[in-house]
């Protein structure tokens, strides 16, 4: 191992190794002292953790796809198409990728998600893609096939960068993108202005192709809003959603009956500690043994459905009401909120 720094510095082997026994420390101290209901479980710590080198990968393979014809030097040709040489991933600390809350959330959301798609049979869907409504089959049979194909061969979820919000994805693309460029800039020595003109047309044809009009989300709510205006999404329905359709369908039923948008119902739904199932449940009009199907079906305990649902009947409706009011409104209002204090 060299003992001198790619700079031409001396190595401080000393304090390197004592800089990572203390990180490894500190983290285990904040992981120790985060409460019981806010830590993940290891399942969810390894998913999550996979789905984010994954997506990185995906996206920063095609980014350099599209950046190849942009050079005619042979060595960055070579470096650029080398399946065996990551070069964004490895120029990406994997906490400043999980700095941001908004694709952390995602990431947990999806895993969420697949955890559910286990025991979900999707009867439901399947039986809404033979709808007599023509719009109800199309757009039930959309979302069958898409959420059949995030899976892959063995099963595994998988996340695409189309399958992100768009601010969520822009951020991700443009940070996976200026790796890129430092590596061009940095170790084979292209002109700067060049990898930046390279990197901002492979970024805008990438962006440019993403619709989020047609993920899951979209065709989830386009498909509820059908189902609502047919006087179709009742009680009976959302006892069933989640158990045979999946949680896109569910979420996108109670961002309808809420309005909220399906991102904040699953922050709500997902919420363990200050009743934010209990308030999105009775602000959505959902009846009490919907609700209880809806609670169990997402993992929560027998004795703890029980307590959830003597607080949601204890909580009167336009109370619950005013609960939502800050989550429909834009995030960066909740975010000053939780900043300045209530």
């Amino acid at each position: 191992m060299s003992d001198r720094r790619p700079s031409g510095g001396k190595r401080d082997g000393a304090a390197e190794l004592l800089a990572s026994a203390r990180a490894r420390v500190s983290a285990a101290a904040a992981d120790l002292a985060l409460p019981e209901p806010l830590r993940l479980s290891e399942q969810q710590r390894s998913l999550v953790t996979r789905l984010l080198a994954d997506l990185v990968r995906t996206i920063e393979d095609e980014l350099r796809a599209r950046l190849l014809p942009a050079f005619e030097d042979e060595a960055v040709r070579a470096a650029l198409g080398s399946a065996h040489l990551p070069i964004a991933a490895s120029l990406i600390e994997a906490r400043d990728a999980l700095a941001d809350e908004a694709l952390v959330g995602a990431l947990l959301r999806r895993a969420e998600e697949h955890r559910l798609e286990a025991t979900a049979d999707h009867r439901l869907l399947a039986s809404l893609a033979g709808d007599r409504d023509e719009a109800v089959a199309a757009e039930a049979m959309s979302l069958l096939i898409l959420q059949n194909a995030r899976r892959d061969a063995f099963g595994e979820p998988l996340v695409g960068a189309s399958g992100l919000p768009a601010e969520i994805q822009h951020r991700l693309v443009w940070r996976i993108a200026a790796a890129l460029r430092a590596y061009l800039v940095r170790r084979q020595g292209v002109a700067a202005g060049a990898a930046d003109r390279a990197v901002a047309a492979a970024v805008g044809a990438l962006l440019a192709g993403h619709d989020e009009g047609e993920g899951v989300d979209a065709r989830a709510l386009r498909l509820a809003k059908r189902l609502a205006e047919a006087g179709r999404l009742d009680d009976g329905l959302f006892a069933r959603l989640a158990v045979e359709a999946g949680l896109p369908l569910l979420l996108a039923a109670l961002a309808v009956r809420s309005g909220l948008g399906a991102g904040e119902a699953w922050q709500l739904l997902a919420e363990r500690g200050s009743g934010g199932a209990t308030a999105l449940l009775r602000a959505a009009g959902v009846g009490r043994s919907a609700a209880a199907a809806i609670l169990l079906q997402l993992g929560v305990a027998d004795d703890e459905v029980a307590r959830r649902l003597e607080a949601y009947e204890a909580l009167p409706a336009a109370e619950a009401e005013a609960v939502l009011i800050p989550w429909r409104a834009d995030p960066a209002y909740r975010a000053a909120i939780l900043e300045i204090g209530g």
